[in-house]
């Protein structure tokens, strides 16, 4: 199907003359936002992306945090392994790119880094490197590191959350930093001809519209290279959860909502800018709220339908 939108496989297949697979690496790092017992993070995070025991270890010392790291490179290794496999018997891939997708993927010293990204791409080729993290954890010496990986034969990306445009909502949902600490990482990473990969989120209890349209609006000013949006998934063990069921203010977006939403906001969106994502996608397993929503398929359907119907595509509404 085509989209009223610039879709991550058409850019993967402009760039690279073919589809271009994903494998997800969790490299056990963690997050600066949690507490060391794991409580405390942004209000809706769940935890999962927990390290392992052994993989905490790297926190000490000398023998101990060498033997930790190394344990660390052996799960990489064995998870580009599988992924590999997996997208060759599935898709018979031919191009990968290596996405280091669990918790904060920028969360450790310059040298650290450096192992952990240089044994991962040794297993490649991969075509981009994907690394997704805070915007208080990229300083110029983490975007210098990621620079380097850059050449004519491989992309690097950075995924950084903004989440939302409101400092209020910010500091409401426990983000651990504001609206300047995004930009000023967004421009850092320019400056090292990174590319970047936003992630907003639709809050509608704490934002409204016209705050969406002012976060597509940052992302315009600051010619972010491509996005993702989601929707507000309620997930058990989170202070989300607690409010939900205890106090009953929070609400995630109805299909309807949401469906309004985002096209209202591709629509606004630089057409230049690449849509990764648009629905937030979560176990059963681990779900309190929505339990019932319309599968990836019916609801870009269902937004190229709205868009349709008024006469949008991406940047239709974008003041020239």
């Amino acid at each position: 199907m085509s989209y009223p939108w610039y879709t991550h496989s058409e850019y993967l297949r402009s760039r690279w003359g073919e589809s271009v697979y994903r494998i997800g690496v969790d490299a056990g790092f963690s997050c600066p936002n949690r507490n060391p017992d794991r409580s405390g993070g942004c209000i809706y995070c769940d935890g999962t992306g927990a390290v392992a025991v052994y993989q905490r270890g790297e926190e000490k010392s000398g023998e101990r945090a060498e033997s930790a790291l190394l344990k660390r490179l052996e799960s990489i290794e064995e998870q580009i392994e599988r992924g590999k496999r997996f997208i060759r018997y599935r898709y018979r891939a031919k191009r990968a790119s290596l996405y280091f997708q669990s918790w904060s993927n920028t969360f450790a010293p310059v040298e650290k880094l450096r192992r952990i990204y240089d044994h991962a791409l040794s297993l490649g080729p991969f075509c981009e490197l994907v690394v997704s993290t805070r915007p208080d954890l990229l300083s110029d010496e983490v975007c210098e590191l990621l620079a380097g990986y850059k050449g004519p034969e491989r992309e690097v990306w950075v995924e950084v959350g903004l989440q939302s445009a409101s400092d209020r909502t910010l500091e409401r949902v426990n983000r651990g930093h504001d609206r300047e600490c995004y930009i000023e990482a967004i421009e850092r990473l320019h400056r090292h001809g990174l590319k970047v990969c936003t992630h907003l989120l639709l809050l509608p209890a704490f934002d409204t519209r016209s705050t969406y349209l002012e976060g597509i609006g940052l992302l315009n000013t600051l010619s972010v290279e491509a996005v993702k949006i989601h929707n507000l998934h309620i997930t058990y063990r989170t202070e989300l959860e607690r409010e939900f069921l205890e106090e009953g203010c929070i609400a995630p977006s109805s299909v309807r909502r949401h469906v309004e939403d985002v096209s209202l906001m591709l629509a606004h969106l630089h057409p230049d800018c690449i849509v990764e994502r648009l629905m937030c996608e979560t176990t059963k397993a681990r779900l309190v709220y929505p339990r019932h929503f319309p599968d990836k398929r019916d609801i870009l359907s269902m937004i190229a339908d709205e868009m349709s119907k008024n006469g949008w595509k991406q940047g239709s509404l974008l003041e020239r």
